[in-house]
């Protein structure tokens, strides 16, 4: 049986359990199912108790004393049930004859006659198994209904984002151009700013240090000295003749063995003074990096100043083209993500998952197969839908 035959049987069958419960009980038939779960355990721990009776009677007298206890208790519970019952019969949540019929079960359990009493409770647990199955039942459809709010949600946003497709305009290339042309600009300058960069970090100390002065690195964030202690360095690596090294080798010189440094002939405590000292520094030198430098890079090359020019010319409509590039990126990917979806097949779906729930409320009419056993009209698509035969 494929699940849509499946669901309309156990919505049927819930039905008739419902039906036959409702006439036992009523409307509140959880009354009765109650009452009649707690007859079970009544009858059940009054037959444990009898089944004891026989080895009880040799028992030390402790335990006689114990069991005497247990069979008071058990007896107080029959007396309390049927006090019970009569609340539940003035609150009508169980009928005179079930009221009277359950007090039968009591008389004959107080009297030993448990068997007599589990077939006067026959028609009891009768009830007891229908609210089982019904238990089941429920939790079934409830996992059925589950499923399909879940896929109608899903289909239901499929339909959104073919809708919002269908309303959105064409995107403009234009703007799509100038965004795609800004970055391409962009990552141009990072690459000429990063060749520049290296460029000044291989270049000896010296010169670098007099290019500092002149041209205000400090200002776009490249490490700073004062002009005092640049010009001190420059004054020792020239006189150490020391002025064709790189930050880089001056860094790798201070972390050599003094006794090295004697064989090359360099004073050591001024060596110690003006280039261990700084070492810090040349490290900064050696690791700096940061954004480009767009007005000193466009003085240093024709390249970078058309690039920062046209950038400029770019800024002006920068939002407008982003905001562009964003709205077809979102096209784009509700594209790729519905590739392959109709919708015409959604609509379908989406009624067919509609019909299922009149399924499961109970609002469709039964099943029809034709001779071969197919399923016809729109139960049956319904069914294939949900991979049923």
């Amino acid at each position: 049986m494929d699940n849509g035959r499946e669901m309309h049987a156990l919505v049927e069958e819930k039905k008739r359990i419902e039906a036959k419960l409702i006439l036992a009980g009523g409307n509140e038939f959880q009354f009765l199912l109650q009452d009649c779960s707690d007859l079970s355990d009544i009858i059940d721990e009054i037959e444990d108790v009898s089944s004891q009776m026989g080895e009880k009677e040799h028992a030390a007298f402790e335990a006689k004393v114990k069991f005497s206890r247990k069979v008071r208790r058990k007896a107080k519970d029959l007396k309390n049930f049927e006090q019970h019952l009569v609340s539940e019969y003035e609150s009508r949540h169980i009928t005179l004859e079930h009221g009277k019929r359950m007090v039968s079960v009591i008389k004959l359990l107080r009297s030993k006659s448990v068997d007599k009493a589990k077939h006067e409770a026959n028609e009891f647990y009768g009830f007891l198994e229908m609210g089982s199955r019904l238990e089941i039942i429920n939790d079934l459809l409830l996992k059925k209904r589950a499923q399909i709010e879940r896929t109608a949600r899903t289909v239901s946003a499929q339909l959104s984002d073919l809708e919002w497709l269908e309303k959105e305009m064409l995107v403009d290339e234009e703007k799509l151009g100038r965004h795609d042309e800004g970055v391409r600009l962009k990552e141009k300058l990072s690459k000429i700013w990063l060749s520049h960069l290296q460029m000044l970090k291989s270049m000896p100390l010296c010169g670098l240090l007099k290019k500092m002065k002149g041209e205000g690195f400090g200002a776009m964030g490249f490490p700073e000295i004062t002009a005092q202690d640049a010009e001190a360095l420059a004054a020792f690596l020239e006189k150490s003749k020391l002025e064709a090294k790189t930050a880089e080798e001056l860094r790798e010189m201070a972390g050599q063995s003094e006794q090295l440094l004697r064989h090359l002939g360099v004073d050591l405590p001024l060596f110690r003074q003006e280039v261990v000292a700084r070492r810090a520094f040349l490290s900064s030198i050696m690791s700096f990096s940061c954004a480009p430098a767009i007005a000193y890079l466009s003085e240093q090359d024709a390249g970078a100043q058309k690039i920062v020019e046209r950038l400029a010319e770019l800024e002006k409509t920068a939002e407008q083209d982003g905001q562009e590039w964003a709205r077809a990126n979102r096209i784009k990917q509700k594209r790729e993500g519905l590739a392959g979806v109709d919708k015409i097949a959604l609509n379908r779906t989406l009624a067919e998952l509609r019909a299922l729930e009149d399924v499961l409320d109970g609002k469709a009419a039964p099943v029809k197969t034709d001779e071969s056993g197919n399923s016809n009209g729109i139960i049956g698509a319904i069914l294939r839908f949900l991979g049923g035969k």
